[in-house]
Order: C-alpha cells, then structure tokens, then sequence
C-alpha cells in the first residue's frame, strides 16, 4: 500500500494551459520570474478541482490514498473538502490558513485577526468537514516575528485548537517558488513549537529539499522532540537514510507535493518515479518501506482505512 501525505489540489486554467513550461524542478522555481504574466493570472483566476486528474494518476503510479490540501492562492478549504467528497474512497482532507497570502506576497502588517479566527475555523474544518490535520503552515501568515519564542507565543492559539482536535499539523522547510518569507524556511524555530505542544504530531515537510542547510535543523528539531515528524518531499537517499539511522523509520513520512505545478514535472522523470526513486536509492528494508510508505501515514493522520496492506 502507498499513501501519499502531501498533495496540493484545485489548479487555474493558465496552469492546464501552459504546463509545457514545466518540466524539471528548475523549471518550477523560476516560473513566476520567468513568466510573470502567467504567474500574476493564478492571482486572479477562478480556481478549478483537478482531482480527476489526480486520481487518473494516483492509479497510474499505484498510489492508493492521498491526503490533499489546497494549493497557495484563492482555493478554500471547503474547495477542498468538495474534492474529497467526490473521491471519498481515496481521499482525505488537510486544511490550510494562510496561503492565499502566501501565493500573492500580500502579508498583514498585522496577522492579529487570522490568527483569532483560527480556533474556530479549525473546529469547523474538523468537525464539519471531516478533515484529518492541517496542512501546511507558512508562518509568516500568521505572524511576523522570527524570534522562535515570539512565534511560538504567535502561534498559542492555533496550535491550542489543533492539540483539542487532536490532529497533526505540517509546516515547510527550506524554499518555496512563491515570494517571500524564505527566512522561514530554516526549521529551527519549530523546536519552540514542538516542545510546548509534546503531544501534538508536527510534520517537516520536505526534509530540508536536499540541502544541509536546512536538513540539519530538521534533523536538530526532531532528535530533540519525539513529536517531530519528516516527510520525503524533495530529499536525496543518503538523506533519509541518515534521518532513518537517526530518529528512526516510524517518524518518516511518503510524500509527492503533487500540485498543478508539480504534476508536470517529466525531467529526469516523472513526479511519482522521481519520489519513489529516493525511497529506492535509500536501500530501506521491507519494515522501513512499509512503515514510511503507508503505516505511519495510518497511525499519525488516524486514517480509517484497512492497516492490512
């Protein structure tokens, strides 16, 4: 069985219209500064669900559920749940706050009432939407301060709401192809995070990107606190062996970032080849396979779903 635990939905029709454009990581990155007016056209698009067309893919590849959130810009969690709905029997819904801020660079001088609104969309999107976790946090949506303590105090009220849902929470490490808050990326900071919330599940999502700069915090933050989580998003094989020697296999998540951008990445492979490739090269033993590619999915997101494989 594979679960994937990162999975962007909802696309713009500029992004089904000029995926061409996209067919490595490089390309990606440089997309907005490359193609600026194609860029500024997912600021103002209507969004559309692409699930279809991930689910078309997920059977490709022989992924078996998926838990989706929304991509950065106009798309809502309700979108979201919408897409979940359609596909009840293969997908799972994280929540997000923030990321229409994240995709537009158009962050609050004061993040003050995102923040107060927090706790009650959190229920809302639990209880009433039926979502497993939330997705991931660009921070600087919610604050705008970088000293970790401060952050922490900043955050007290989301993370108050997702430790009473019991629910685990993602947060980024490394870059972003969207602008600004690059400071953010360099995961130390969590540590705050993970040691005043203990039982709450904080996933690291993409491990650092392949770069020690950041892998090394990741792997600071999460020798340090027993909650910490990482997902595979974008690693390289000696790093997750390292992380697998380190913390163990049962800290360590599948996942694509599968998004309207990603899905059309083709150089040197495809997505899903290029994601299980890592997994491949990191020589794991079967229960190290097993575990990150689908029993601790099960364990940490509570997914109602056969534990057989």
């Amino acid at each position: 069985m594979i679960i994937d635990t990162h999975i962007h939905v909802w696309s713009y029709p500029v992004l089904q219209e000029h995926g061409s454009k996209i067919r490595s990581t490089e390309d990606l990155m440089a997309f907005r500064t490359n193609y600026p007016e194609l860029y500024d056209r997912t600021l103002h698009e209507e969004p559309i669900d692409n699930s279809d067309t991930l689910i078309e893919q997920m059977d490709e590849n022989g992924i078996d559920y998926g838990l989706v959130q929304a991509r950065p810009g106009s798309v809502t969690n309700d979108q979201v749940a919408q897409s979940v709905r359609r596909h009840p029997d293969r997908l799972f819904g994280l929540f997000r706050i923030g990321h229409d801020q994240e995709a537009a660079h158009d962050y609050l001088d004061d993040p003050g009432p995102v923040r107060d609104a927090a706790p009650d969309h959190i229920d809302y999107c639990v209880q009433e939407l039926g979502m497993v976790g939330m997705g991931e946090l660009f921070v600087r949506a919610v604050t705008r301060e970088i000293d970790p303590e401060l952050i922490a105090r900043d955050m007290k009220p989301i993370m108050d709401a997702i430790a009473r849902n019991k629910i685990p929470i993602q947060i980024p490490t490394a870059w972003s192809q969207f602008p600004g808050g690059l400071i953010y990326g360099n995961p130390i900071w969590t540590d705050e995070i993970a040691c005043r919330w203990p039982d709450t599940p904080l996933i690291l999502t993409k491990m650092g990107r392949s770069l020690s700069t950041y892998f090394e915090p990741c792997m600071v933050v999460a020798m340090r606190n027993a909650n910490v989580y990482l997902d595979v998003v974008g690693t390289r094989p000696d790093h997750l062996r390292q992380a697998i020697d380190t913390i163990g296999s049962e800290r360590i998540l599948f996942g694509t970032d599968w998004s309207a951008t990603w899905r059309w990445v083709r150089e040197p492979v495809d997505l899903y080849t290029l994601r299980l490739n890592v997994l491949k090269d990191a020589d794991l033993t079967g229960e190290e396979r097993e575990n990150i590619l689908w029993r601790n999915a099960v364990r940490v997101f509570g997914l109602n779903i056969n534990m057989s494989g």
